[in-house]
């Protein structure tokens, strides 16, 4: 198995050559955007929203947060809160960019995004973690049928790769990392997107696609999957889904949200397991490798 590693021990450098270390709040600390002169954390930020209109709560459908039930649904509608869940991403990026929704809840991959283009909008509020490691990264997994003579990316040349969306942080920027690092791109490989999370594991059972990358968590909720596929390659280092906060909103119900997130208790079948509070550490070796992949992945 071929693993992308990494290194920790320098986060902290990093961190202040990035200008990202700073002083804590009921935010996360501040985001490469507050480096660049972007308005200070809990400040308001100007925006097109007008005072008034309802707060916005923009969701990625794919990470299974259920706003519509629960103890979400009754906090979101106390606060006056309205939440939009859709498997647009395109949609939720632009949305992002000129700091629309006050809330989103977003793939790792798209808040590093924010990070890397100086968003000055948006802090981070709190990020999910592993069920199984209680970890806030994963590692996510290079797997073809076990009948596949591959044994690493390198022999997947042409061959039909298959991704959830284009801000997926565990199956469409990972191998683009692990080529990217072996003097490749993502042309290497004719890559496919391939809806859901385990439906992309049976894809490659089945032959509609020769390889995927999927969430260790994800390939250990089915026990098959050891049987039919088998890993020929990982990256660690992934960061799970993020909630993030926009900095014009009110501190005591940002207070509330994150209040909301980390009591929430997930069910086991969810991709993701608990919330713990955000911090850049969590995601500032992900970033580098995404840094230095050419802007047009």
């Amino acid at each position: 198995m071929n693993n992308l590693s990494y290194d920790l021990s320098t986060r902290r450098s990093l961190m202040f050559n990035a200008g990202l270390l700073a002083a804590g709040s009921v935010f996360a600390p501040a985001t490469a955007a507050a480096a660049s002169g972007g308005t200070p954390q809990g400040k308001a930020t100007s925006h097109p929203e007008q005072k008034g209109s309802p707060l916005k709560f923009i969701l990625d459908k794919n990470l299974e947060l259920p706003t519509e039930q629960g103890s979400w649904l009754k906090m979101l509608t106390a606060a006056g809160i309205h939440a939009e869940a859709t498997t647009d991403l395109v949609h939720i990026d632009e949305l992002l960019k000129s700091g629309g929704p006050d809330f989103a809840y977003i793939p790792g991959a798209d808040f590093v995004n924010l990070l890397l283009n100086n968003n000055p909008y948006y802090d981070g509020l709190v990020i999910a973690t592993s069920k199984f490691t209680r970890l806030p990264y994963q590692t996510t997994l290079l797997v073809v049928r076990k009948d596949d003579p591959a044994t690493s990316i390198e022999d997947l040349k042409g061959s039909k790769y298959g991704y959830m969306n284009t801000s997926c942080s565990s199956s469409y920027f990972p191998p683009a990392i692990m080529l990217e690092s072996k003097g490749q791109n993502l042309n290497f490989l004719d890559a496919i997107e391939v809806a859901g999370w385990q439906p992309r594991v049976d894809a490659v059972i089945s032959g509609k696609i020769r390889s995927t990358m999927i969430l260790d968590d994800v390939w250990k909720m089915t026990p098959g999957n050891a049987d039919k596929c088998k890993i020929i390659g990982s990256m660690d280092g992934c960061p799970p889904a993020i909630l993030a906060v926009n900095k014009r909103v009110d501190r005591a119900l940002a207070g509330r949200m994150k209040d909301q997130a980390l009591s929430y208790i997930p069910s086991w079948d969810t991709v993701y397991g608990s919330f713990r509070p955000y911090s850049y550490a969590d995601v500032q070796t992900f970033a580098h490798y995404m840094s230095l992949l050419p802007k047009s992945v």
